[in-house]
């Protein structure tokens, strides 16, 4: 079967004439063909009908609707490639970045951590220098009774 997505719909386009006069109903026809009248490329008189032969100069320059040539779709899906290029090297230096960033953080929290550890065993140190000073004293003070 395949997707809603992957189907297409061929496009039917009236002409601006049907258009015009009422036998479309669709809103974006009606307005297409009243943009060609303003700008000039219908003729209100002839009905729109072009002769045979080259296409007037200002009608080249005109992209169909929903029609792009060969090389304006590979320069679309150049483009498109490109881009996609772009935000996976920006995506994984951002990865990069993010990870650079948490190790440096793990690195100062564990320096940090090292650090009270070593304040933590000189200040349990000093308290038994103090313990074993405290008790040195005590000694020399009591006099030794037998």
């Amino acid at each position: 079967m395949g997707c809603k997505q992957t189907k297409v719909i061929p496009f039917k386009q009236t002409s601006a004439e049907e258009a015009l006069t009422g036998k479309i109903n669709c809103p974006h026809e009606l307005y297409y063909a009243k943009f060609q009248r303003r700008s000039g490329l219908l003729c209100p008189r002839r009905g729109g009908v072009v002769p045979r032969g080259k296409a007037p100069r200002r009608l080249e320059q005109i992209p169909v609707r929903c029609f792009y040539t060969a090389e304006r779709r590979r320069q679309k899906a150049d483009l498109f490639r490109l881009d996609r290029l772009v935000e996976q090297v920006q995506r994984k230096q951002l990865d990069r970045e993010i990870k650079h960033k948490a190790v440096k953080d793990e690195k100062k929290r564990r320096q940090f951590l090292k650090k009270m550890r070593a304040e933590h065993q000189l200040q349990m140190r000093e308290e038994k220098l103090k313990k074993v000073e405290e008790e040195r004293a005590a000694k020399r003070k009591k006099p030794v009774t037998k």
